[in-house]
């Protein structure tokens, strides 16, 4: 359960309620005015005349896949320029909230990296928004390039309780909406008689476990969910884990888990005997107990400084289980999940001029005594605050720096610049995001791009698909502990098969995944 400082994400129908077209923000202060006077003046007018009418004359006489490339490397040239020329980066916060002390961490990095907090309504580099911004900031439809959102428009549909836990996914335990799928609810418990259920409000407060004859079937406000009876205990403690995931890009998708641990949260109080009037027991509350609280994972923990992860899988070792079987499970899960909203995701970015948004959520999880996961939710702004336990600090802020460093947002050096600006060639260039060159000229690909074939070769990408490499490249460069989930990662490359895996995917997501694919045949660094 997330404190109380978290607000719930809106619902998939109030997302789409956001259509009104409001001015362009002013990301980027007007240049200044160059100072010409008499003949210098008309000098530079006729050599700037003369050299525009040059180059055009010459795009002109090339052919559309070289003239593509030059115009392609003029708009990196000038957005490097616009790069080196700005000032210091900043950020801005967007919060209901009266306090911030669940954005302390947030605050620290981000000043560590360099940048400057501004207010909502200035000129701002990144829109750090714990709340969702969409329905309040219409000007967010018109960003402008260098500007970037913590959030995607539609990512309610992820992190909304009851949409998410209402879709039929293998892997989500049996849920109705109330009082819509009041019938069906009823059949279903006549017929599994054997089966509780957890009453949940939609903004998953007051969670109990119920009979069905004592839930109330005409609530507005509530879904109920199978309760699975049998969850994996440590030490006679319930848990579940919170993976922190990042969303990149939305069509195509590319999606990535922070490796560097999992949050397991403990209830405070053992399990058995089971007592349904003690949420204790079943439910995560704030007032969890931590890693370093639960006696045989202390060992572990305090005395040999393993990850809240590394100590779980010791503990299961020790049951004679095998831990490695739990997180193929969970990758899967996230994936799949995300992959199933994706589409109405993209639906509403329609509205959106720039794309540039991407979202830190946590998605929280459970495992039965067999070690079989299963999914509980996904947490829109997942709590980054230490007040409650101080040795979460490190965690949070080591996530941070991963998912800031993923997305473009490090650190800078010197007079308030990066080392390199986020289009400069020396960290992509063409060489860099060209992949299999024996098939694109085969396929004679410098001439016509009308082939499938030919999709991926560089004289016949788009501004846009070029730009999407480009971030995927640079992504990759910069994961820290960051893995991507998708596109798939390949673990054997000789038995993936790219054809049977790219065949139910949307085009552009097949489009990204052969990418991968070709980039992994060539340099194994990339399969993974």
């Amino acid at each position: 359960m997330e404190s109380d400082l978290k607000e719930n994400s809106p619902t998939p129908e109030s997302t789409e309620s956001i259509h009104r077209k409001m001015p362009k923000c002013d990301d980027e202060r007007p240049p200044e005015k160059p100072r010409y006077t008499g003949i210098t003046a008309s000098r530079s007018v006729m050599l700037f005349l003369a050299a525009t009418v040059l180059t055009t004359s010459v795009l002109v006489a090339l052919p559309p896949q070289v003239k593509n490339i030059i115009l392609r490397r003029q708009n990196t040239s000038e957005s490097i320029s616009n790069d080196l020329e700005s000032s210091p980066p900043t950020y801005a916060i967007f919060g209901k909230s009266r306090t911030e002390e669940h954005l302390v961490h947030v605050v620290n990095v981000l000043h560590k990296f360099g940048y400057e907090r501004v207010q909502v309504n200035e000129s701002w580099n990144l829109l750090w928004a714990h709340d969702y911004p969409f329905l309040s900031l219409h000007n967010l439809k018109t960003l402008g390039q260098h500007q970037i959102v913590n959030h995607f428009p539609g990512c309610g549909y992820l992190t909304n309780k009851v949409d998410l836990c209402t879709t039929s996914l293998p892997f989500l335990p049996r849920a109705f909406r109330l009082p819509a799928q009041r019938d069906d609810f009823l059949s279903y418990a006549h017929a599994h008689p054997d089966v509780l259920f957890v009453e949940k409000h939609n903004e998953h407060r007051h969670i109990k476990v119920r009979i069905p004859s004592d839930i109330d079937l005409l609530s507005n406000d509530s879904f109920v969910q199978e309760f699975i009876q049998k969850p994996f205990l440590v030490d006679g403690h319930k848990f579940d884990i919170g993976v922190y995931v990042v969303i990149t890009e939305i069509n195509p998708l590319r999606a990535y888990i922070y490796t560097g641990d999992v949050l397991f949260r403990y209830c405070p109080v053992k399990y058995y005997p089971f007592d349904s009037e003690n949420v204790d027991k079943y439910i995560v509350g704030d007032d969890y107990l931590p890693t370093w609280e639960v006696p045989s994972l202390r060992k572990y923990s305090n005395q040999f400084g393993g990850s809240m992860r590394n100590v779980f899988e010791a503990y299961v070792r020790d049951q004679s289980m095998d831990p490695s079987k739990i997180w193929p499970q969970v990758e899967h899960i996230i994936r799949t999940t995300i992959l199933a909203k994706e589409k109405d995701i993209v639906n509403i970015l329609h509205s959106y001029k720039q794309h540039n948004f991407f979202d830190l959520m946590r998605f929280d999880l459970f495992i039965d005594e067999n070690l079989k996961v299963y999914l509980m939710e996904a947490n829109m702004s997942p709590n980054l605050s230490s007040a409650h336990f101080k040795p979460n600090s490190l965690l949070y802020e080591q996530v941070l720096y991963s998912v800031l460093n993923l997305v473009g947002i490090r650190q800078l050096r010197g007079a308030g610049a990066p080392i390199f600006s986020e289009s400069s060639k020396v960290l992509a260039s063409d060489k860099n995001l060209a992949t299999d060159l024996n098939s694109c000229t085969y396929h004679s690909c410098e001439k016509n791009c009308n082939k499938e074939e030919c999709s991926l070769c560089i004289p016949c990408l788009s501004g846009s698909e070029y730009k999407t490499l480009h971030h995927a490249y640079e992504e990759h460069l910069h994961r820290v502990d960051m893995k991507r989930i998708f596109p798939k990662p390949i673990l054997n490359l000789e038995t993936f098969d790219i054809v049977e895996e790219a065949s139910n995917m949307s085009k552009k997501n097949a489009w990204m995944t052969r990418w991968f694919f070709n980039k992994c045949q060539y340099e194994r660094a990339w399969c993974l």
